[in-house]
């Protein structure tokens, strides 16, 4: 979305587009704890080892995006288009 001087949000396409990918990646981990737990009740040692690699591998991606959102909010990564 391009700037516009009377667009109301306070946030660019790439700060907002980081902040939701954050978002969903918090959601993912929370699920999948439980995903984890349902393959263990089911006694399937391979499906819940499988899970906790996706759920670490997510936690390692969200710990990423959480360093460019910090990047992008500091004016160091990106352009400062708002929304």
């Amino acid at each position: 979305m391009k700037e516009k001087s009377s667009d109301p949000h306070p946030l660019s396409d790439l700060e907002y587009d980081w902040i939701t990918l954050i978002q969903n990646k918090a959601q993912a981990l929370m699920a999948y704890d439980q995903y984890i737990k349902d393959a263990e009740k089911a006694d399937s040692a391979e499906c819940a080892a499988f899970l906790r690699k996706v759920h670490d591998a997510d936690k390692a991606h969200l710990a990423e995006a959480k360093r460019h959102l910090v990047a992008v909010l500091q004016g160091k990564m990106g352009a400062t288009n708002t929304r």
